[in-house]
Order: C-alpha cells, then sequence, then structure tokens
C-alpha cells in the first residue's frame, strides 16, 4: 500500500468539509439544515440548504425562499406576489396549503442556490460541542496512529 494514501484520504475528506462548509460562505451564502418535510421531496429532510442573498423585487413566482418569522427560519415555494403591499405567499411544497401568514419583504433573506442532501446532518452534529468534540478526537487519534506506525516502519527497516 503506497505509504501517502492515508495522509491523501485525510486531506481529502478535509478538503470535500471545507467545500461543503465554507466555500459557499465566501460567495456570501448562508447554511441552513432542512429539519422538517414541508418542502419534500424538492428539499428533503437533512438537506443542506444553501442561500444568496437577493432583493425582493428581484423574486419570481416559483422561486424557493428563504425568510424569518420571528427566531425561526423558513424555506418555502413563492406562489404569489403582491408587490404593492411588499408581501410574497409562499408554500411549502408538501403542505396541502398555502401558508397563512404572508411573508414581508423585509423578512427575506434571499434563494435557494442549491441542496447537498444528508450534508445537513453533518452540519447540525458539528455545530455541537460532542460533534466538535467527536472531530478533533478522530483527528488527535489518527495523527497518533500515524505516528506510531511511522516509528513502528522505521523501527523494522533499520533492523
Amino acid at each position: 500500500m503506497n505509504k501517502r494514501y492515508p495522509k491523501a484520504m485525510c486531506l481529502i475528506i478535509l478538503s470535500g468539509m471545507l467545500i461543503c462548509f465554507c466555500y459557499p460562505q465566501i460567495l456570501k451564502m448562508r447554511c441552513y439544515t432542512v429539519v422538517s418535510g414541508s418542502m419534500s421531496p424538492a428539499l428533503p429532510v437533512g438537506a443542506a440548504v444553501y442561500v444568496k442573498e437577493k432583493q425582493p423585487r428581484e423574486i419570481k413566482k416559483g422561486e424557493i425562499i428563504t425568510f424569518f418569522e420571528g427566531e425561526t427560519v423558513i424555506t418555502h415555494r413563492v406562489m404569489e406576489i403582491d408587490e404593492n403591499a411588499q408581501l410574497f405567499m409562499t408554500k411549502g411544497d408538501a403542505n396541502e396549503k398555502q401558508d397563512t401568514q404572508p411573508v414581508k419583504w423585509e423578512n427575506v433573506y434571499g434563494t435557494v442556490v442549491f441542496t447537498v442532501p444528508y450534508v445537513g446532518y453533518v452540519r447540525l452534529f458539528l455545530s455541537t460541542w460532542n460533534g466538535k468534540a467527536a472531530v478533533l478526537s478522530c483527528f488527535l487519534a489518527f495523527s497518533l496512529c500515524m505516528n506510531i506506525w511511522e516509528g513502528v516502519k522505521a523501527k523494522r527497516s533499520v533492523k
């Protein structure tokens, strides 16, 4: 086995995590995790949803928007637009009826640019202390094992 293989795998995994979690922020996107099935199948539960800021006047009927309702972040599809009152009527794709409360333009962050299935679960886990501790522990354990392995190989080659 190539001795660079484990290190390369670590770099690939870390690069993938950086791309999923940091690159969108560089492009001024926000990432949210889908926690309900109201937008299934377009946005499955556990997906990471990447949202880019967009001016309300530029939003079209049928686009998926992310907005704030009090402390809650919601992502639903625009069904109607009232430009005079500056309101959107929205609906979750899996819901039978439109949302009862219209969305004020000032409460809209932007539109969904893309989603990545299951990454939201990872994002939620990594946002907890347990998740951060688990990643740090895995990294330290891997580093320790690699150092021990390198030491054993060096000892064998000396003999």
